[in-house]
């Protein structure tokens, strides 16, 4: 039992994902990642036998759980119940996973040496198990090595795939490299900053991944993809802050693309963060003509920027805006579900954007809202 505490120690188990039932029923499904591993651990009032007070703790921690919820029921809290299933499955899962894989050897990547792959993250070794009780005795169980869940893959129209082909480059998730320090990094559920050949020099270049769920056909990510299309060919220069697509992680074997390649960007926080009530007045100036000039271009080459918030606005180190997220929607407060997705809409989102920027400054407001 000591060896297992051992290996918990170098890389504690983490919970990164919960799937409920909502309304429909009482089950649950939680993401355990663990050296390199998915366990996707069921739990249902169904696998209760006699035990009434199991169920209706069970019941407590499913309403703290819920993942559109507070994160909290009666004083209890997700992270509560997170170390509730950890605890009872952490044997279970250091029998079925008792080392961790090369690429997610926590003392390789403090060093350097470990370089895991995006299909690692995306595609792991998955197990499933089960949470059982009987007259009130917990028993985790191990129950398949498929874990019961697909991992999300995005089949795009096969037209929009060959035009893209035109344009910019398909890697492999096996040969994409994600990149962390921290070993605590490791047990993220999908990794952000990665790295990747995009040209077959051998050069290896830094970008932010950005992962699909999954979708058949047109939908959000087909209207994003198109609107990198049309920025890619307007041939910006360096003074439209807009994000750059570079490529696309594209499985070849089930043809199914799974996230975007984007130009990563050293930033600080979004302009929703960075705004602060010491926030130089001229540098609020420079991030709305930036996001106002930006815009413009934008809707010249028939571009809609959609989901038109501070939140959707990145501030890089060199303290100039960035406008990301062209997959469309809108939020509430920013812009009016009427004008969603429209030139009308993004220009509202823009008059709210400045009036967010310049609410501690007022009367300085720059004339913005027009493009």
């Amino acid at each position: 039992m000591e060896s297992h505490k051992n290996h918990s120690q170098l890389l504690p188990a983490k919970v990164t994902s919960v799937l409920t039932g909502g309304e429909e029923d009482n089950d649950a499904t939680v993401s355990v990642r663990f050296n390199g591993r998915c366990f996707n651990i069921h739990l249902s009032p169904s696998f209760f036998q006699k035990s009434p007070d199991t169920t209706a703790l069970y019941l407590k921690y499913l309403q703290a759980l819920d993942p559109f919820g507070p994160g909290e029921f009666e004083d209890i809290y997700d992270t509560d119940v997170y170390e509730w299933i950890i605890n009872l499955f952490e044997p279970l899962l250091v029998q079925l996973a008792p080392e961790p894989l090369p690429s997610f050897n926590p003392e390789k990547i403090r060093n350097g040496e470990a370089k895991p792959l995006l299909s690692e993250y995306l595609f792991p070794q998955t197990f499933g198990c089960k949470l059982e009780a009987v007259n009130e005795t917990l028993i985790p169980r191990h129950v398949d090595n498929h874990g019961g869940l697909v991992p999300s893959r995005t089949w795009l129209d096969g037209d929009l795939l060959d035009t893209m082909e035109d344009w910019t480059c398909f890697i492999d998730p096996s040969k994409i490299e994600v990149c962390f320090q921290d070993p605590q990094d490791a047990l993220d559920k999908v990794p952000r900053k990665v790295r990747a050949d995009l040209d077959g020099s051998g050069q290896m270049t830094t970008c932010f991944f950005k992962g699909f769920g999954t979708s058949v056909g047109d939908g959000p990510m087909s209207k994003e993809i198109e609107a990198y299309e049309k920025i890619h060919k307007a041939n910006f220069g360096p003074d439209v802050r807009v994000g750059r697509l570079c490529g696309v992680a594209h499985d070849e074997s089930s043809n199914a693309t799974l996230g975007l390649l984007l130009r990563y960007i050293d930033h600080r926080n979004t302009l929703h963060d960075a705004v602060e009530d010491g926030t130089p007045l001229a540098t609020k100036q420079k991030w709305a003509r930036q996001i106002e000039g930006t815009l413009k271009e934008l809707h010249r080459v028939g571009v809609i920027w959609g989901d038109a918030t501070a939140g959707n606005v990145i501030i890089d180190k060199e303290d100039n805006v960035v406008m990301t997220d062209f997959e469309g929607g809108y939020t509430d407060g920013w812009v009016d579900a009427e004008k969603a997705e429209t030139v009308e809409g993004d220009l509202q989102g823009l008059q709210n954007i400045v009036a967010f920027l310049f609410k501690h400054d007022p009367g300085d407001t720059p004339n913005s809202g027009s493009s």
